[in-house]
């Protein structure tokens, strides 16, 4: 893609912002600007590193906020004559709030908040990687429907606790000497943690202990979380169906605008054309 020139017509200002920000070596260039900012911020936690590059590491950390600056610039001027709409995207804004507190002056001093600032844009790199929006969004969309797996793990790890301390609590207490104790163990069965020598050491003190393990770990640790799996994919499934219509509804927005600066700019001629007409004459 080729970014128009400017010229002298400040009309082709928002095309050849909006030609900049699509463009797939300035999309680069941010990412790496994003990966270089965060690599400063790392650096700047070894003493040793700011002792010896302090001053380098803070002034490349200013010209990534320079940049970042740009770019919020040139995506409020894509807009031409609406700048106001550069706000409906979310991530638009996140952008606008991390580079103006950065150039507060009440923020500006206080050295936590400048670090949290800084350390924010780092979350840009979701934007310029498509692939990471797209588990992001999966990631919300998951939330609210595994709730409900949430709740059923829940009640069932609670059930199956007041039964092992109703069964074991005599024989076991070490394990099962009250709910809370048994509800750590179901924990991490569930979550594999040490599995084998939770149900060696619970067998020690009572051999009915291992069905008890074994139906949980068949039901708890397999069918409950595969149904959380299953609630992830196709949360996955139905970010991939919203991107690609995105996708397609931003390509017809970037075709529509591209015909609409061109009549633009042919009805520009066409009065310029209309005016010389009109001031020349053949008589004079």
């Amino acid at each position: 893609m080729r970014v128009p020139t400017l010229g002298t017509d400040p009309s082709r200002i928002p095309a050849a912002c909006r030609a900049l920000l699509a463009h797939r070596r300035f999309q680069v260039v941010s990412m790496s600007v994003i990966v270089l900012n965060g690599a400063v911020l790392g650096a700047m936690t070894f003493k040793p590193a700011v002792r010896v590059a302090g001053d380098f590491l803070h002034w490349v950390d200013y010209v990534c906020l320079v940049f970042f600056t740009l770019e919020v610039v040139a995506g409020l001027l894509s807009f031409g004559r609406r700048p106001w709409r550069y706000f409906k995207d979310g991530w638009n804004v996140f952008d606008f709030v991390i580079v103006v507190a950065s150039f507060l002056p009440g923020l500006r001093e206080n050295v936590t908040i400048l670090r949290l600032l800084r350390l924010a844009r780092i979350v840009r790199i979701f934007r310029s990687l498509p692939s990471l929006r797209l588990i992001l969004v999966a990631a919300g969309k998951a939330l609210p429907k595994s709730a409900g797996v949430m709740a059923l793990t829940g009640l069932v790890m609670y059930l199956w606790a007041m039964i092992g301390w109703i069964a074991f609590n005599r024989t076991d207490p070490e394990h099962f000497g009250s709910v809370g104790k048994a509800l750590l163990n179901l924990f991490q069965l569930v979550a594999f943690d040490d599995m084998g020598n939770v149900i060696r050491d619970s067998m020690a003190h009572d051999m009915w202990t291992l069905p008890y393990y074994v139906v949980f770990i068949l039901f708890g640790a397999f069918i409950l979380v595969n149904l959380m799996i299953g609630v992830v994919l196709a949360s996955m499934e139905e970010a991939q169906k919203i991107d690609d219509e995105d996708g397609e509804i931003h390509a017809d927005t970037a075709l529509l605008l591209d015909r609409i600066e061109k009549l633009q700019v042919a009805v520009d001629k066409m009065a310029a054309d209309q005016e010389r007409g009109r001031d020349y004459s053949p008589f004079r």
